[in-house]
């Protein structure tokens, strides 16, 4: 029997479809004919349809555009997009597009906003084995479309520090793992981004408890998110968000400067063959 939650995920990226089919089929449109007027494929017109691909903003945007229904289509493309996150995380995602400033710090992977597109899917694939490949296609697109953020016009000031044996352990394999530090070298030389790396020599360091991320704003009050395994938790009492800071600030005094980082992920880097 399918469950609630499975009913819900279900019905978002239906009613889309259904608003999607309904549209074209009232202008009396073909699939190849809608794809032209928006920008995109016939396939990508069809694979959303059928429910085989998830919307992406940029294509809700384009719909409400073109149908004069301005929120209709981006709305339900929202509730789409945080129905392809456990519910303990979707309430993250708003945070991520208000921030004027993102803090993290890292110990198990590369943070969902600076992983590339192979190796987002490598690290859901592993955890998720059981999964169709149309399942791990929506996963993967909506954690590429998270990235819509840093790539807008005025981005938010990146902060992170990861710990060494993110950029060491290789996911992926090489290929993938090559090109995931290629971007991390990428971001560390971009203006509006700072990365440190807590070297496996660090002494005693504040971060052992788990990976912390902090979203600062420019109205309102900042807010943690922290996570382990299977669940997650939002913070906002301020002063347990203060004592986060304080934990971020103490990692980032263990970690290597962000030139010292950018040296040593250059250095493994070097180590792997593409």
């Amino acid at each position: 029997m399918q469950s609630a939650v499975s009913e819900m995920k279900a019905s978002a990226l239906a009613a889309f479809a259904g608003q999607l089919r309904s549209w074209r089929q009232h202008l009396g449109w073909t699939q190849v004919e809608m794809g032209a007027k928006l920008g995109y494929s016939a396939s990508l017109i069809s694979g959303i349809e059928t429910m085989d691909k998830a919307p992406t903003a940029d294509f809700a945007t384009r719909c409400d555009e073109l149908f004069g229904t301005p929120g209709t289509f981006t709305t339900l493309q929202g509730l789409v997009a945080r129905e392809a996150y456990p519910a303990f995380f979707a309430p993250v995602i708003p945070f991520e597009r208000e921030a004027l400033r993102i803090h993290g710090w890292e110990l198990g992977a590369v943070p969902g906003l600076l992983q590339t597109e192979d190796y987002a899917r490598a690290l859901i694939r592993s955890g998720r084995p059981m999964d169709s490949g149309e399942e791990l296609d929506r996963l993967v697109a909506a954690r590429v479309e998270r990235q819509e953020v840093v790539n807008r016009e005025k981005p938010p000031l990146l902060w992170y520090v990861l710990d060494e044996s993110v950029v060491r352990h290789v996911t992926g394999g090489r290929t993938v793992m090559a090109a995931q530090l290629d971007k991390l070298l990428e971001v560390s030389g971009a203006p509006g981004a700072v990365l440190q790396v807590l070297p496996f020599t660090a002494d005693n360091h504040a971060g052992a408890d788990g990976p912390i991320s902090l979203y600062e704003f420019t109205d309102g009050p900042s807010v943690c998110y922290t996570e382990c395994y299977g669940g997650g938790r939002i913070i906002e009492g301020r002063a347990e968000v203060a004592n986060l800071m304080t934990v971020i600030s103490l990692i980032r005094a263990s970690a290597l400067s962000a030139r010292e980082s950018r040296e040593l992920i250059r250095q493994i880097r070097s180590e792997i063959r593409d």
